[in-house]
């Protein structure tokens, strides 16, 4: 039975919330738990922690205070004492409100009674200080000592009390969390083994038809119209490719009448164009009359625009051939440099008119296997394109780079550059992308495509980059002499 690509998708998102559903449950209540302990530990615990040290220093400040009032009867100090006194005082209500251990409020309840007895005797010993009546210091200093150290030996025991619960509270909580990490693992290790085997297979069954649709897409992009698709199941996706194969067809049949119709045309154009050629040259040669200045400049027009026909009737013809395979080439070991510095000076009256800087950086390299006038009419073509659609005053750079066998051949300008998405339709046959972007217009559209054409039976590859603002580059690669 064939399943649907939705049917699929389904059954594996169940399996898979099914899966995350339970384990996620799981540790929902397990994070509920180590949330109460975490919450008790920073509530409770870290809370008597917290004001037993707060308690701590505002008793000995306290306590120091009254030894300097005591001895120096200064009363800055006694100001002191009694704002420790108040903070002491206003800490300790505080933690016997907020604390839920019924056991550390009663030692807190101690410390309170304690810290009363001590105040009232820094009180009396004050009160006689400033009557300047006769008293023991030293039988005050050591009742106020022995509270003091009572009350800082039972601040400590409350601290111990606490850390001692705080630890075993972790111990538990990493007892607890070592559990669930174990549980964890196994469950997450079924879990995973089940979503990778499931998503494979289902993947795997989407993905495959779809990479040999989009393999078809490209051919098709590149002009191959052969109606090989074979996909039977998914079902959606054996539709998509049956109309595929029917498109193609059809983009063959209208290629084909195409190709024949540029044939046709283009031998049927030849003879009149040259008919007319060799008449307009008559009459320029004056061989019926004497012309005015007037006809003989219509005549130089007519001449010029027909030898451009020609030039494009030919260019028609080859590129026909070309994709037909009839095309013959004779390869034979060739200098590249030459070859450009030929392509360079054929094209330098259309560089000196628009100023073109030209950066020939060229090596000399090993021989390339070649047909010399086609690879001549690749660089004419790719050069000729870098100045047509180059600035004024612009800059072309030549290089050549050394690779595996073969020799890269890079043609940059300083252009207005080409859009990314438009990188492969320039080779192809009567696109003009570039035109819009400053180019003359006055291009055929076949050039790149014959250019594309060349290089693929000389065996090499060729490719655009571009920047917007910053200009193309074409790269060719043709293979060394053996």
């Amino acid at each position: 039975m064939k399943i649907s690509i939705f049917a699929r998708l389904i059954i594996s998102y169940a399996m898979l919330f099914t899966l995350l559903g339970g384990i996620s449950v799981y540790f929902i209540h397990h994070l509920d738990q180590f949330n109460k302990v975490i919450r008790s530990i920073i509530l409770q615990d870290t809370l008597v922690l917290e004001y037993s040290t707060r308690l701590s220093d505002a008793l000995l400040s306290e306590f120091r205070n009254d030894r300097k009032f005591v001895i120096l009867k200064d009363e800055e100090h006694f100001e002191n004492s009694r704002k420790a006194a108040y903070e002491f005082n206003l800490t300790l209500n505080d933690v016997i409100t907020r604390t839920n251990s019924t056991e550390i409020r009663q030692f807190f309840t101690a410390i309170d009674a304690e810290h009363q007895t001590f105040t009232q005797l820094v009180q009396r010993e004050q009160e006689l200080l400033k009557g300047d009546q006769s008293y023991s210091p030293e039988s005050f200093a050591e009742e106020k000592n022995k509270i003091a150290d009572s009350i800082i030996d039972q601040l400590k025991k409350i601290r111990l009390a606490s850390e001692k619960n705080v630890l075993g509270k972790i111990v538990n909580l990493n007892e607890g969390g070592k559990n669930a990490k174990n549980f964890f693992l196994i469950i997450s290790c079924i879990a995973l083994v089940t979503s990778l085997t499931v998503a494979f297979l289902i993947t795997r069954s989407i993905k495959k038809p779809l990479d040999v649709m989009r393999a078809k897409t490209i051919a098709i992009a590149q002009g191959s119209f052969k109606e090989d698709l074979c996909i039977t199941s998914p079902p959606e996706i054996a539709e998509l490719a049956s109309s595929l194969n029917i498109m193609c067809q059809k983009l063959q049949e209208i290629d084909d009448i195409k190709s024949d119709f540029f044939s046709h045309m283009s031998h049927e154009l030849r003879t009149p164009l040259t008919s007319i050629k060799v008449g307009t040259e008559m009459l320029l040669e004056g061989l019926s009359g004497e012309l005015t200045q007037k006809q003989q400049h219509i005549l130089s027009i007519v001449a010029k625009e027909s030898d451009r026909l020609i030039e494009l009737v030919n260019a028609l013809l080859d590129l026909s051939k070309m994709e037909a395979g009839m095309m013959r080439y004779q390869f034979m070991p060739t200098d590249l440099a030459v070859l450009v510095k030929k392509s360079l000076d054929a094209l330098a009256p259309l560089i000196e008119a628009k100023k073109i800087t030209i950066e020939n950086r060229i090596r000399v390299l090993q021989p390339v296997r070649i047909d010399r006038e086609r690879i001549l009419q690749v660089l004419h073509n790719i050069i000729g394109n870098a100045i047509k659609f180059n600035h004024e005053n612009g800059t072309i750079i030549l290089e050549t780079h050394l690779r595996e066998n073969a020799v890269e051949v890079a043609v940059h300008d300083t252009g207005p550059g080409i859009p990314k998405g438009d990188l492969e339709k320039i080779f192809l046959k009567f696109q003009q992308v570039g035109a819009a972007k400053g180019g003359t217009g006055k291009g055929t559209g076949i050039g790149l495509a014959t250019v594309k054409q060349v290089v693929l039976a000389h065996g090499g590859k060729v490719w655009a980059t571009s920047q917007a603002g910053e200009g193309s580059t074409i790269s060719i690669t043709l293979p060394l002499a053996a």
